[in-house]
């Protein structure tokens, strides 16, 4: 069985239309091809809107905070992927991270408490200039992804946004 796409107008299978039970042929009037690509460019409309941006970023913290506590978490080989991943496109970073950690243990340079807490917990070295390798700040997690949340956020609403595309 065959049907036209309104949007398209070509003539395609059922099997290229979307299911939807609520039409009388059971399927969406319009074609896979041309939802895939109008969602993509509703997508980005709506990126464009700096409220909704903050909005879908945070829900998508939240979402990965409940996948942590309830341990539905990456699995090994596609965590250790993740971070070469990162790795290959951070040189810059993990030299700074690599300087930091040598300096550590020479003693060259030593942890000190959070400055924003004073917690001495499990203390990171936030980078704010990867150039100056020893040049950081002393955080705790909480604090230290709090800072790169705003560093983050900061950089997304002085950058523009994707453009539109067709296809």
């Amino acid at each position: 069985m065959e049907k036209t796409c309104f949007k398209c107008g070509t003539l395609k299978p059922l099997s290229e239309f979307y299911v939807h039970k609520q039409m009388a042929d059971g399927h969406l009037n319009k074609c896979i091809v041309c939802t895939k690509k109008d969602e993509k460019n509703r997508f980005y409309k709506k990126l464009e809107n700096p409220e909704w941006r903050e909005k879908e970023l945070e829900r998508h913290r939240i979402k990965a905070a409940r996948f942590r506590k309830e341990g539905r978490l990456a699995s090994k080989e596609a965590s250790v992927k993740s971070k070469r991943k990162w790795e290959k496109a951070n040189k810059h970073k993990r030299f700074a991270q690599s300087c930091v950690a040598k300096a550590i243990d020479s003693g060259i340079l030593y942890r000190k408490p959070c400055e924003i807490c004073g917690s001495t917990h499990r203390i990171h070295a936030h980078h704010d200039d990867y150039s100056k390798p020893l040049d950081v700040i002393w955080l705790c997690p909480k604090h230290h992804g709090e800072r790169h949340v705003e560093i983050n956020k900061a950089k997304r609403l002085n950058a523009p946004t994707k453009p539109m595309t067709e296809g």
